[in-house]
């Protein structure tokens, strides 16, 4: 591995709990802040990142709790929210336009605003069983050398 390289793994497990969001992202955000990353990206994950976990949150309500697994290899962050409360179709998702308030509506976005922020968005989800959100982000840093 490069000198100037990083490689960063931690994995939460968590209660159901919409308080837990908060701690989470901000857990994230100081690892990714003392590395380096400028703010902009580390707003991006932030904002991913609580919406994939108030997902669970909101939605997953046979589960107790899940799961957060986050990866750095030098220029990627991966992140991976597991639960186990009952899974959907990724392909039923309503889009936000067609929900009740429509393009204002401040429910039903969340999988198209963590799209929206990161290069790549994975979905599997079982029904009756749970669901995985996987995304990950390039990152960008502070100084050329970090």
């Amino acid at each position: 591995m490069p000198q100037n390289a990083m490689r960063l793994q931690f994995s939460l497990d968590l209660p159901r709990d919409a308080a837990m969001v908060g701690v989470t992202r901000r857990t994230l955000d100081g690892a990714l802040a003392g590395a380096g990353v400028t703010q902009e990206c580390r707003d991006d994950i932030q904002l991913a990142l609580t919406e994939a976990c108030g997902n669970v949150v909101s939605h997953a309500s046979l589960a107790s709790q899940y799961h957060v697994d986050v990866s750095v290899d030098d220029d990627e962050c991966v992140i991976e929210v597991t639960d186990d409360g009952g899974g959907f179709d990724p392909n039923r998702v309503v889009p936000a336009s067609e929900l009740p308030g429509g393009e204002l509506s401040e429910h039903g976005r969340g999988l198209y605003v963590v799209a929206a922020l990161v290069e790549r968005l994975d979905v599997v989800s079982v029904e009756d069983a749970g669901t995985l959100l996987r995304f990950s982000k390039h990152l960008t840093w502070d100084s050329a050398d970090r």
